[in-house]
């Protein structure tokens, strides 16, 4: 179905909570595109703009989640939107995480080597990549759009894995600082959780 199709057959103010939603997670993806171009470039310009796009969803979350509970008993569609509100607010934590992460790693100078940086910059396409069909997916609850958020989801924990264990292979080589370390794997366990976020939007709106 498509979304044109689902979204005219909704009342206006049940269209503009789910609008409002849809922005959050466009919101959302653009900190991800903000914070994968800081970390290639070791550059913390581009971090006051991913700031204000993760507030904005907090502040969105706060409004919507009310609006929901407001709507939901004239329009009971919204009720399975009471979850997405709850996921969507996680990520922004997680991208917050991700902002200090940043500010620190370019503050204290702290260099990654060029594995790590190529890694990092993977993970962060790949969230990219799954962030749009998540946002998608709550105007368009469509069957596919979730199916490749879940496969996305799966694959990114995988590849998290194995670029920890990788890493951790360098930190007894000595090819990796401590600092660094920790920093790598903190940003490893933010992707993760934001796809693990981004999956559970995709299963609930599907079920």
């Amino acid at each position: 179905m498509s979304r044109l199709r689902v979204m005219q057959d909704l009342h206006e103010d049940v269209k503009d909570s789910l609008r409002t939603l849809n922005d959050m997670g466009s919101d959302a993806e653009d900190c991800i595109y903000l914070l994968q171009t800081s970390f290639i470039y070791n550059s913390s310009s581009y971090l006051a703009e991913c700031r204000k796009k993760r507030d904005d969803i907090s502040s969105r979350g706060e409004s919507v989640a009310k609006e929901i509970r407001a709507l939901s008993g004239d329009h009971p569609i919204l009720g399975s939107y009471a979850p997405v509100v709850d996921h969507l607010m996680r990520i922004g934590d997680e991208i917050e995480s991700l902002i200090d992460i940043m500010e620190r790693k370019v503050r204290e100078g702290v260099l990654f080597s060029v594995r790590a940086t190529e890694e990092v910059t993977f993970l962060f396409q790949r969230i990219i990549d799954l962030l749009g069909p998540t946002s998608d997916i709550i105007l368009a609850r469509n069957e596919i759009l979730s199916k490749y958020v879940q496969e996305s989801k799966v694959d990114v924990e995988r590849r998290a894995l194995e670029f920890a264990t990788l890493h951790e292979e360098r930190l007894i080589e000595g090819v990796c600082m401590p600092v660094a370390s920790s920093l790598f794997l903190n940003i490893l366990e933010a992707i993760k959780n934001i796809a693990w976020h981004a999956n559970a939007i995709a299963v609930k709106l599907m079920a």
